[in-house]
């Protein structure tokens, strides 16, 4: 696919994204707790890289909108480990009992 196409393919998807995204929105269908999240600007960059990802053929601008869109929820992501790192010990625990009894026996 020429790159022409490509660009027009990648753009023309974010736009239908971000329209039925827009239109939900309006029709109020999305539950009242999910909606912040969505339309939040910070999430933008990350759905936006999300489409140039997938459909277009030079990754490297999906890299760095999704990069840029970790950096905004940068703040997110290390509350969200904090609360993680409490369980890696006793997850780590379980999956290797889990290996040791359910494991292939060697001869």
């Amino acid at each position: 696919m020429s790159n022409k196409k490509d660009n027009r393919l990648a753009w023309g998807v974010t736009l239908l994204v971000f329209g039925c995204l827009f239109l939900v929105r309006q029709l109020q269908i999305l539950p009242a707790g999910i909606a912040p999240y969505i339309f939040d600007f910070k999430n933008y960059p990350l759905i936006i890289g999300a489409v140039f990802l997938l459909f277009h053929s030079n990754k490297n601008i999906g890299i760095v909108l999704v990069v840029v869109g970790l950096l905004f929820r940068l703040s997110d992501i290390i509350q969200l480990t904090r609360h993680i790192s409490d369980f890696i010990w006793p997850v780590l625990l379980i999956v290797a009992g889990g290996i040791m009894v359910f494991g292939t026996k060697k001869k």
